[in-house]
């Protein structure tokens, strides 16, 4: 996750790092990201929308055990949890399905999963050291089932001229993914710029408030989670369980 990246910013991490974290699947190393469907069950990943907004740490395995900051400060007015103990073993289930996926052996870094709300969006950004292999699972939404294929953008990368990548010889290109419940986006968070434009529908306030009487529909919201993980034997191996409890 890195937050308030310039345009300038994101184009220097791209070009200092793609090829940096190259593994055994072809496609998933041309490309710089790798659709992986059916990668969880989307019932054991489900939890229901909190009645809150902002940041959540948790430090053990007590789900109750947390430091709760008002505002989130990647996705203002979003909901993002860090290290809920209800995903502690899935990040490792997921990492042993990712790695027969890239031929490559990885080390756990840290994981949280986020709630977006209608008109929120990603910014435009490359990830720190500790996203070096990273996967964005779809978990729930309950928006209209036309409106519900919210897609996660990233840009593939560019061919440069020569190996000190001088310049540009074909760019690459953005792509716009659509993710099912338990579909995962395997990318190389250091290397691929990622984003989403804003969610889709309506802001409706707190869910459960009456209004005359009657109860207003539940918020409408998109669930999802980031697992991240770095190569074994890669660069950035030093970053392994970073944050991790």
């Amino acid at each position: 996750m890195a937050e308030g990246m310039s345009e300038m910013q994101v184009l220097f991490q791209e070009k200092q790092n793609t090829g940096t974290a190259w593994t055994r699947n072809e496609k998933f190393d041309k490309d710089g990201y790798l659709v992986v469907k059916d990668l969880w069950d989307p019932e054991e990943l489900y939890h229901p929308l909190p009645d809150m907004k902002g940041q959540l740490n948790y430090w053990d395995k007590n789900p109750e055990h947390f430091h709760h900051t008002e505002v989130e400060m990647q996705v203002e007015g979003s909901l993002a949890r860090y290290w809920h103990p209800q995903y502690r073993t899935i990040h490792t289930g997921v990492r042993k399905k990712l790695e027969k996926e890239i031929g490559r052996k990885l080390y756990n870094t840290y994981y949280y999963d986020r709630y977006y709300f209608p008109g929120q969006a990603l910014t435009k950004h490359a990830d720190r050291d500790a996203c070096e292999i990273s996967v964005s699972i779809h978990i729930s939404t309950n928006l209209p089932d036309d409106e519900k294929d919210w897609p996660f953008k990233i840009k593939t990368p560019d061919t440069y001229t020569d190996k000190k990548k001088s310049s540009v010889l074909v760019p690459g290109e953005e792509r716009s993914l659509v993710l099912n419940a338990g579909d995962g986006l395997l990318y190389k968070g250091c290397e691929r710029p990622h984003w989403r434009d804003p969610m889709p529908g309506t802001p409706i306030g707190k869910k459960s408030k009456k209004l005359f009487g009657k109860k207003q529909q539940q918020e409408q919201y998109y669930h999802q989670i980031f697992f991240h993980y770095v190569l074994q034997d890669g660069q950035r191996a030093q970053c392994a369980w970073d944050r991790s409890r």
